[in-house]
């Protein structure tokens, strides 16, 4: 199973594993302990423990295709600290219930790895469009960690408009940064629902987007089929000056 293409800015397919794989900075080593819940993440990989008390686990939909797979979860802050990189452990299973795929793999990009952003008090959404199984995916299951930092400063002014779908699997649209500085990433989640149902999501991302007011066109890949379907799109712009120390 291929890794899904990440298309941003009309320019070329880039597939998001040989891109940010190797971003190994990104996945620094730390232990962090707090209220029983216990995460690491170092060269060896993810491993989550025990689950965050205060992240609420809505939902767990798997889309699967025969060239690709993604997981998207929903979920909840109970507390009155917005988290950043908060840590989520996947294990996708076959029908007989064995794993056919883990994000624990040494030097995965952090998206893959942890939940950008969950705001107080708010739910949010974490896609993985990545999973390269060695069987056929039937379920999947995440263990939510603790978060390492939080945020409490003014969300990055970036504007999303509402997408298109194209050639019957592509969100489209407009991106416009009117922070005045340099954005190193901006992540891109793309759902489609049909009634409560997910139908269809995909990723997609600008690894570095210029403080000007010119519009960019962004493109994100569905898994899943997205017609009649409402979709929408969640950003996660880069968050300077984070604190240490989570819920």
């Amino acid at each position: 199973m291929r890794p899904r293409p990440l298309l941003a800015g009309g320019l070329a397919l880039v597939a998001l594993a040989s891109l940010t794989a190797c971003q190994s900075t990104q996945s620094h080593s730390a232990q962090l302990e707090d209220e029983g819940s216990k995460v690491l993440l170092d060269s060896s990989g993810l491993k989550v423990t025990k689950a965050n008390p205060d992240v609420k686990v809505l939902s767990t939909t798997l889309l699967s295709e025969s060239e690709a797979s993604a997981v998207v979860v929903e979920v909840h802050n109970d507390s009155n600290v917005n988290l950043v990189d908060v840590p989520i452990a996947l294990d996708v299973l076959d029908a007989k219930g064995r794993s056919v795929y883990r994000n624990d793999a040494p030097g995965l990009e952090q998206a893959l790895v942890a939940i950008p952003y969950i705001p107080a008090g708010a739910d949010a959404l974490w896609i993985n469009d990545q999973i390269l199984a060695s069987g056929k995916p039937a379920t999947a299951k995440v263990k939510v960690g603790v978060s390492p930092n939080s945020f409490s400063g003014e969300l990055p002014e970036i504007e999303v408009s509402a997408p298109e779908i194209e050639a019957g699997r592509i969100a489209s649209g407009q991106v416009v940064n009117r922070t005045g500085k340099d954005q190193n990433r901006l992540l891109l989640y793309a759902v489609a629902r049909r009634g409560n149902e997910i139908v269809a999501a995909g990723r997609g991302a600008f690894e570095h987007l210029k403080p000007d007011t010119k519009e960019l066109p962004y493109h994100v890949y569905f898994v899943g089929d997205p017609s009649g379907a409402k979709v929408t799109i969640t950003q996660y712009p880069t968050l300077h000056e984070t604190e240490q120390g989570g819920a």
